[in-house]
């Protein structure tokens, strides 16, 4: 017991650590950042974005969502002293919906002010604050418990880093928080017709993931990181139903207090079934459940009949016809989501003989139409003269932002001319009227979504061959059609076929319907809702007010009917609204589910996107009014699912609930005026809030001692630093690395060192300190058709070190310490692109150039210079996922490096190192593989390497090593050159004469003493269940120049 205890212990602070060193969220420093004082939460928002009043509503939510959940998951054994409240960090910096909590160094949660797109999840919630903050503070409870005397005292010991119950399957933690999603918001996933859509699929196609798959965020395969939620959430659900909520909570409480002995004690103490039995009863109960389902759905009416057009197998959306020439006919545009590649356009033939269209079709048959269309939550649009496609992406801007922008392609010159610069614009749609070329667009602030209208025509835009310049829509090109400021969200707007009326689907307090906006007000417009009436100062006009999820609305090409899909049978299906008769009916009847409905222009044809257990494919179907099923209104307004969900059966879903005092979250005026202050670093920064033991082994022995981060909750200011002790020499190692965010550039100043306590001078016995400033830049490459992202970083640096010698020169009988003194310059650039299958960056370049410079004259005992070159280019080739690649390396330093005691300054190549970082002046050390370890020295080096590299299988399954198991994403393999030389040049102070043979001698030497080698690996890349990546390569090598020059490698890292 005391061995898994220990053992316990070492791994868990091991990947906590590892977890928490992922890249720091940096925020606009120019933001005026303020802090509201709740009793439990500090909440931190944006003054500069008036953010005030919002804050003052989160902390009433976040209040009461602290004592249902404390309620539930507290216990007095769990109580931990905090020095800190709870961080809730208000975000409106992406148009991308996040919520994120962490339990350590702080206990923070950020908060997207941005509500997910409804292709996420269903928006069957009242808030969406509310939802996230109870999901979120779910996650902060969850971690804060220990119970019993190890873990209770650990926490003591160590702080927050110790989490155990983060330890969990993260199918276990995300169950549990969006259980509570459904319990306290009578909303949420629990209740979610496309969670329940996913997991019926996979029970009537036998393809449920298994245990290993979601238990952590790494899956690639469909349905990605978003499985552990999905099966989560319906497994705790179970548990809850089965055994009693009791249970739910006995499980986290049974593994807090004994980790060590897994999570399947904790299951089987709590259940009295072990994990996969538990886990084999739930599948078999999901399987007659929706076998049930299934019958009745195909004894009511039969199923609709389609051709499937396309087989990504993940997510295939926003169909759109393309007229063309009668003689070609009309053809299908969607926007396609694999991880096999970037996300972009595609055109799909309908008379196409290579049907359906896969991966490996698409990229050897037919190439994407627009490349790039970065984020999933937008739709694009094409005009009325078939002549251009307007569409939205998601990009990077000013630095700290991710907003949607408007892009527009021309069909004609295929060149790609962006429209906007942090518009925050998504969903455009075309008016049908081609000499007035106008667009309707939501646009998203503070979580609130608006319709603007904007005239093209304002922005003096026009596209030609040579285009490369554009004036970005501005404010007076736009006209706001609603004026909403209560967290309402609008998707796809769709224009009537005369331009009168507008459509569009709208999220409002809790429920998702279709509406219409009328731009002819004098025009006589009616719905089925009794309550017709314009929305607050909108001319918003809802169809239907019901609790049925009504998305993507989209007109006959004659006006008369609106489809739309929704949710009113259990099942999302496709139905058809007559706007003359008011009479509505279904038109597909699908046991997966149908979305995003699109009309032929001869309106003989219907493309639609559904569901497969597989992924969302696009399919065609003939329209046939005579076998439209008519729904009564009535019936419709009121209709439940054919078999209850479990989450519906344990909770009350009725939408007149949503109104009562526990569920009107939303976004009224706060009741409470809580005090607020500017944001001061400092109250965060210090103390430190853990500690993880540390271990050193150094020349003068081994040091133990402990490590620890220092950081304020924005993540302005950072201070890693380690202090290890060795007992046996009295010496001390240390190292501080400072960063500071707060302005730009990013300021970073480091220490470190070794001493022997006993010495006369101990502090600076050996180590460096140093002084870098950094210049970040993101953007994208100059291209019209096929800019990618990338990432540049300029920097200065200062550095001063101490070392002793080392060589049998003269001048080490000298034991007093050397110094060097430099400046440094270096710049790296990256857009190098990879993708969810990748075994390798797969197109694109990058590169390093760094330059050092050490003089006597900056107070050190040298002088020498210093430059490194290290460029990688990755070249896609036609089979998938196979990449050439090449990598050059070239240096050059003072040939006095080589006459001094810088032995550490030399290059030095031979052996197999992991070069996964692009190498600056510190590195000296490179791979040159079936050689030994520093076969050649020099002060110049050239090193090249090319690799074919290619996959082999993805396994997408767990090792089990003992007690511990990894996920084993892919194998793949490699055939490589490497070929490389580092030589000694001739001294230019040196008294010797060197002639012209001499210099063509040394030339041919040079030449000559090139080192070749050739070989294979095998490499497998791995993942923690936290989603942070590592591999391993197993690799032979040949020396080509030395017949005994074998050798056979483990590594950890790729090669570069």
């Amino acid at each position: 017991m005391r061995k898994r205890v220990i053992f316990f212990i070492i791994i868990s602070l091991i990947i906590l650590h590892a977890t928490a060193m992922g890249e720091a969220i940096r925020y606009d420093p120019g933001l005026n950042w303020q802090v509201l004082e709740s009793p439990h939460f500090s909440i931190y928002f944006s003054m500069t974005q008036n953010n005030e009043q919002l804050a003052q509503q989160i902390a009433d939510i976040a209040e009461k969502t602290y004592h249902q959940v404390d309620a539930q998951l507290g216990s007095p054994n769990k109580k931990n002293h905090h020095f800190q409240k709870i961080a809730i960090i208000m975000e409106d910096f992406s148009d991308y919906a996040l919520g994120f909590a962490s339990s350590f160094p702080h206990r923070v949660i950020r908060l997207s002010l941005t509500t997910p797109t409804a292709k996420s999840f269903d928006m069957k919630f009242k808030s969406w604050l509310k939802m996230v903050i109870t999901h979120e503070y779910t996650h902060i409870e969850h971690f804060d418990m220990t119970a019993g005397t190890v873990t209770t005292a650990l926490r003591a010991l160590f702080g927050q880093i110790l989490t155990p119950n983060a330890l969990q399957p993260i199918w276990s933690i995300e169950g549990l928080a969006v259980y509570n999603e459904t319990k306290y918001t009578a909303g949420g996933r629990g209740i979610d017709t496309r969670y329940d859509m996913y997991l019926r699929m996979a029970a009537l196609e036998d393809r449920f993931n298994t245990l290993d798959q979601i238990s952590g965020y790494y899956l690639t395969s469909w349905p990605d990181g978003t499985v552990p939620y999905i099966y989560g959430q319906s497994l705790i659900h179970f548990i809850a139903q089965k055994y009693g909520e009791d249970k739910v909570v006995a499980i986290s409480n049974i593994f807090c207090e004994y980790p060590y002995l897994g999570f399947n004690y904790a299951v089987k103490r709590a259940t009295g079934l072990n994990l996969d039995a538990l886990y084999q009863t739930w599948k078999d109960n999901l399987k007659e459940k929706y076998q049930l389902q299934a019958q009745k759905i195909l004894s009511q009416k039969k199923l609709t009949i389609s051709q499937q057009l396309t087989k990504y197998n993940y997510w295939v959306d926003f169909p759109c016809w393309l007229s063309t020439p009668a003689s070609e006919g009309d053809k299908i545009a969607v926007r396609v989501s694999t991880p096999h590649s970037y996300p972009f356009i595609q055109i799909v033939d309908p008379l196409s003989p290579s049907l359906p269209l896969t991966v490996r079709s698409a990229k050897n048959l037919s190439q994407p139409l627009v490349k790039r269309v970065y984020g999933s939550g937008s739709f694009f649009n094409i005009s009325a003269d078939g002549s251009k496609i307007i569409y939205a992406k998601l990009d990077d801007y000013e630095q700290f932002y991710k907003f949607y922008d408007l892009y527009f392609f021309d069909l004609k010159t295929e060149k790609e001319i962006r429209l906007s610069e942090g518009l925050r614009a998504r969903d455009p749609s075309w008016s049908p009227d081609p000499k007035n070329p106008q667009i309707v667009a939501v646009i998203n602030q503070s979580g609130t979504n608006n319709l603007a209208l904007i005239n093209l025509h304002s922005s003096n835009l026009s596209i030609n061959e040579n285009q490369r310049t554009y004036k970005p829509i501005t404010k007076e090109d736009m006209v706001y059609l609603t004026d909403f400021q209560d967290g309402t969200q609008l998707y796809q707007p769709s224009w009537s076929p005369d331009g009168k009326m507008i459509a569009l689907s709208a999220w409002r307090q809790g429920y998702q319907d279709i509406y219409i906006l009328n731009l002819h007000p004098d025009d006589n417009l009616s719905s089925n809702n009794p309550n017709s009436n314009n929305i607050g100062n909108s001319p918003l006009q809802p169809i239907f007010q019901d609790k049925s999820i009504d998305l993507s609305p989209c007109w006959s090409s004659d006006g008369k009917y609106l489809f739309f899909s929704s949710d009113r049978t259990g099942i999302y299906n496709i139905f058809a609204y007559s706007l003359l008769d008011k009479k509505l009916y279904q038109i597909t009847n699908v046991l997966g589910g149908a979305f995003q409905p699109a009309i032929s222009p001869d309106g003989t044809q219907l493309a639609f996107i559904e569901y497969h257990a597989t992924g969302y494919e696009l399919h065609l179907m003939e329209m046939s009014p005579n076998q439209w099923a008519e729904v009564e209104i009535e019936d419709a307004r009121c209709i439940e699912p054919p078999i209850m969900t479990v989450a519906e059966q344990q909770f009350n879903t009725d939408p007149k609930n949503l109104n009562t005092p526990s569920n009107s979250d939303s976004n009224s005026n706060s009741k409470n005026s809580y005090p607020i202050h500017p944001y001061h670093p400092l109250t965060s920064f210090w103390p430190p809030t853990y500690w993880i033991p540390a271990a050193q082994l150094t020349e003068n022995g081994l040091g133990m001692g402990f490590s620890t981060e220092l950081k304020d909750v924005l993540g302005f200011y950072s201070l890693p630093l380690s202090i290890t002790y060795g007992i046996i020499n009295n010496s001390l190692s240390y190292n501080f690395d400072y960063y500071n965010y707060s302005r730009l550039p990013i300021l970073n100043l480091y220490l470190s060192g070794n001493a022997v306590l006993s010495s006369p001078t101990p502090w600076w016995e050996e180590g460096k300190s140093g002084v870098n400033i950094y210049f970040p830049f993101k953007g994208y490459t100059a291209s019209t058709t096929n800019s990618r992202p990338y990432s540049q970083i300029f920097s200065l640096g200062y550095q001063y070190e101490k070392f002793s010698t080392t060589t049998d020169t003269p001048s080490s009988l000298n034991t007093d310490p050397q110094k060097t003194t430099s400046l440094k310059l270096g710049y790296s650039y990256s857009d190098a692109e990879k993708y969810g299958f990748s075994i390798s960056p797969e197109q694109g370049y990058s590169f390093s150039l760094t330059y050092e410079h050490a003089d006597k004259a900056l107070g050190g005992d040298y002088t020498f210079n210093k430059l490194i070159f290290d460029g990688r280019k990755f070249i896609p080739l036609p089979p998938l996922h196979q990449v050439l690649a090449l990598r050059l390396v070239a240096g050059t330093s003072s040939s006095n490096i080589s006459e001094s005691d810088l032995n550490g300054e030399k290059f030095k190549l031979g052996g197999s190192y992991s070069a996964d970082n692009l190498s600056n002046t510190e590195v000296n050390t490179f791979s040159l593989r079936g050689y030994k370890p520093a076969t050649l020295e020099g002060n110049n080096l050239i090193l090249t390497s090319l690799e074919y590299r290619f996959p082999l299988a993805n396994i997408e399954h767990s090792l089990k090593l003992g007690p511990l198991s990894i996920f084993l994403e892919r194998l793949s393999g490699t055939f490589f050159i490497d070929i490389g030389n580092a030589w000694e040049s001739y001294s230019n102070s040196s008294s010797i004469n060197i002639n012209t043979a001499n210099k063509e001698n040394e030339i041919n030497s040079i030449w000559h003493d090139f080192k070749y080698s050739i070989g294979a690996e095998l490499k497998a890349d791995f993942n923690s269940k936290y989603d942070s990546p590592f591999t391993l390569r197993l690799g032979a090598a040949k020396a080509l120049t030395d017949p005994k020059g074998y050798d056979i490698y483990i590594t950890l890292g790729s090669s570069f």
